[in-house]
This record gives structure tokens, C-alpha cells and sequence, in this order.
């Protein structure tokens, strides 16, 4: 049912309702989207805490070879030594050939032992910076699954707070547009029944015309026959000897008649005055009656508005 031309229908009100409910399914997914990134992040911790492992047993590893390079060292050491002892016989030039590539072989094990040391030491503090990036990282990740379990209650708590308003206003909106319904049906059956009274009042009005026209007539009819009497009386005074009654009938029968006229003209009056008054009166009303339905109408509109 239509409140007046140009205003949306309580249909259209519910799809705006149903549009602003698609609006907070939207924020849902949102939150949902939020949540997903969280455990993107949280995998991705996990990789980095799983690279930390293999580096810490790539450090074992290396630990392990330069015992081995050390072992090895101390090994050929002896067998030097052993060497030395078996060779006693062999000459001094042969002896310090043999020394020197000891010493060089030695040597370059204790160079091969310290670059291995660099390196472990490298390693060791690209495992701490690692270790202290996956710590950032475990905080961050921390904070930001804290900040989105914080966002995601805010969130839903706003939504629900949303929600209730909405379905507050809907109800609000569905109790005022009922009454205002009532108010407008109520303001159409007295502009219906003004309508049909004042038409009784037109036809009353016709009624009241024609007997004014009619009280009208016999006034005239009245006059003239007055003014013929008076015409007779005059004759028959000029022609016939005075007669004290006769005059005096004649005069009371003019004045009685005088008295009619008189009370005619003053119902007529009185009509008349009725006739203006109740048509001001009828004027007013439907004045006020317009002005109270332009009135209800703009609230109405204003009210379909509000969204």
C-alpha cells in the first residue's frame, strides 16, 4: 500500500534493511580474511623456526668436521714423529725435506682449521641474527595475532551493536510507519467525511436559496399588493364617505401585512448569516484539515528517507 505519490513502500524499506544486512555480512568476511592472515603469518614462523633447526645442525655438523680436521692433525703429528724415529738413518737433507712438508702440510691443516673456525663463527653469528629475527618475528607474529583477536572482538562486538541499533531502528521505523498509516487513514475518513457534510452543507445551502428566492418572491408579491391596496384605499376614500372602521381594518390589515414582510426579511437575513458562517466555518476546516495532511505527508517521506 502506497503513504502518497513518490513515497517508497514498506517493501522498499525491508530491502534497505536487507542491503545494510549485506553490508555487516561484508565486515564478517573481512574479519575472516583477517583471521586467515593470521595463521599465513603463524605458518610462516614456523618455516623460519624449522630453517633455525637445520642451521643449528648445519653448526653441528661443522663442529663435528673441525674435531675431525683436529683428530686428523694430531694423527699425522705422530705419525711424523714415528716417521722421524724410523728414519734416523735417512740424511739431514732428506730429514728437512721431509720437516718442511710436515711444516706445510701442518701449516696449511692450521690454516684450513681457522678458516673453518672463521666460517663456524660466521655461521654462528648469522645464527644468532637469525635467532634474533625469529624472535621479532615470533613477537611480531604475537602482536599481530594479539592486535587481530583484539580487532577481531572489536569488530564483532561493533557488528552486534550495529545489528541490535538496526534491528532497534527497524522496529522503530515498522511502529512509526504503522501509526503514521493510522494517522493518515484516520485524517483521510474525516477529510471523506468533511467532504460528504459539507456537500449536505451545499445542498442545505440550495435549499436555504430557495426559499430565500421564494421569501424573496412573496415579499415582492406582498409589496406590490400593498402598494395596490394603498392605490384602492385612496380610491375608495376619494369616492365613498369615511367610515372609521373600515379605514381602521384597512390599516391593520396593512400593517399585519408590513409586520410579514418585516419578519421575512429578517428570517432571510438570518439565513443568509447562517449560510456565510457555516461555509467559513467549513472553509476553515478543510484549511486545517490540508494544511495536517501536507503536514503528515513530509513526515512521511522524511521518515522513508532516513536510512
Amino acid at each position: 500500500m502506497s503513504f502518497g505519490d513518490g513515497n517508497p513502500t514498506f517493501e522498499e524499506l525491508m530491502e534497505v534493511v536487507q542491503r545494510q544486512q549485506e553490508v555487516i555480512e561484508l565486515f564478517e568476511q573481512q574479519i575472516e580474511a583477517c583471521r586467515i592472515e593470521c595463521v599465513k603469518l603463524a605458518d610462516e614462523s614456523e618455516r623460519k623456526s624449522e630453517l633455525f633447526i637445520e642451521m643449528e645442525k648445519t653448526e653441528e655438523i661443522m663442529k663435528n668436521e673441525i674435531e675431525f680436521l683436529k683428530t686428523g692433525n694430531d694423527s699425522k703429528r705422530n705419525e711424523r714423529e714415528e716417521k722421524i724415529t724410523d728414519s734416523e738413518l735417512e740424511t739431514v737433507g732428506e730429514l728437512r725435506i721431509k720437516c718442511k712438508e710436515i711444516t706445510f702440510n701442518l701449516e696449511k691443516l692450521k690454516t684450513q682449521n681457522a678458516a673453518q673456525e672463521v666460517e663456524l663463527e660466521l655461521q654462528r653469528k648469522n645464527n644468532e641474527l637469525l635467532r634474533l629475527e625469529l624472535d621479532s618475528e615470533r613477537q611480531q607474529n604475537y602482536d599481530g595475532k594479539r592486535k587481530a583477536t583484539v580487532t577481531t572482538e572489536s569488530i564483532q562486538k561493533d557488528m552486534l551493536e550495529k545489528c541490535a541499533k538496526l534491528q532497534e531502528s527497524q522496529t522503530k521505523y515498522q511502529i512509526d510507519l504503522a501509526r503514521m498509516k493510522s494517522e493518515l487513514e484516520l485524517k483521510e475518513h474525516r477529510e471523506k467525511q468533511l467532504e460528504r457534510h459539507y456537500e449536505d452543507i451545499m445542498d442545505e445551502m440550495k435549499e436555504i436559496r430557495k426559499e430565500k428566492s421564494s421569501a424573496m418572491v412573496k415579499c415582492s408579491a406582498m409589496t406590490s399588493e400593498i402598494a395596490e391596496l394603498k392605490t384602492k384605499i385612496q380610491q375608495l376614500r376619494g369616492k365613498l364617505p369615511r367610515n372609521e372602521h373600515d379605514i381602521e381594518d384597512m390599516n391593520k390589515l396593512l400593517g399585519d401585512q408590513s409586520h410579514l414582510i418585516a419578519a421575512l426579511r429578517e428570517e432571510t437575513k438570518l439565513l443568509a448569516r447562517k449560510l456565510e458562517g457555516d461555509s467559513r466555518d467549513y472553509r476553515q476546516t478543510i484549511k486545517v484539515l490540508k494544511h495536517d495532511k501536507r503536514e503528515l505527508e513530509q513526515r512521511i517521506e522524511s521518515f522513508l528517507r532516513v536510512d
